[in-house]
């Protein structure tokens, strides 16, 4: 009887950190998502919680290919992120670091997975894809808030709605 192909260890050992950073990024939107409704922005609150379902349908993605390759992923373990922060204007700066480090690990990791095998190679086309988008929406949010004094909750307030909505 004909055993399946698994991918090749090289492979995995790329794609597993990948699902880390993935889960980071749903706990980080989590975080950010119940600071900003605990606080009132309420709008944000609903954004954050739509990034935090996108970034853990981005692990599943990526879980989903592995075992479709017969490969069972072990699950790393992530670490509580802070749920402490100063203002909105920071979780967004936050958010922004975090997409961009993301950007980073899956163009270096594409690199990586290009010689070695091209269909892990094209579903890391697709998270490349992502990732620019994200850096984009929020290097936009970033200048949106360009000269404005993001530790006066009452502007951040009346923004808000032209941030998130």
């Amino acid at each position: 009887m004909t055993t399946p192909v698994s991918l090749p260890p090289e492979i995995v050992s790329l794609l597993i950190p990948r699902l880390s950073d993935e889960l980071k990024a749903f706990y980080f939107y989590r975080d950010a998502a119940n600071w900003c409704a605990n606080v009132g922005f309420n709008l944000a609150a609903k954004y954050f919680e739509a990034e935090s379902a996108d970034e853990l349908a981005h692990a599943k993605a990526i879980e989903k290919y592995l075992t479709d390759w017969n490969i069972v992923p072990s699950l790393p373990p992530i670490a509580t992120p802070s749920s402490q922060f100063a203002n909105l204007g920071e979780v967004i700066s936050a958010a922004y670091d975090l997409e961009f480090a993301l950007y980073g690990a899956y163009k270096q990791t594409s690199v990586a997975a290009f010689s070695a095998d091209l269909c892990t190679f094209d579903l890391l086309t697709g998270f490349r894809d992502i990732q620019v988008k994200s850096v984009a929406q929020y290097s936009d949010l970033l200048n949106k808030l360009a000269g404005v004094n993001v530790a006066d909750k009452f502007q951040m307030l009346a923004l808000e709605e032209s941030l998130f909505a």
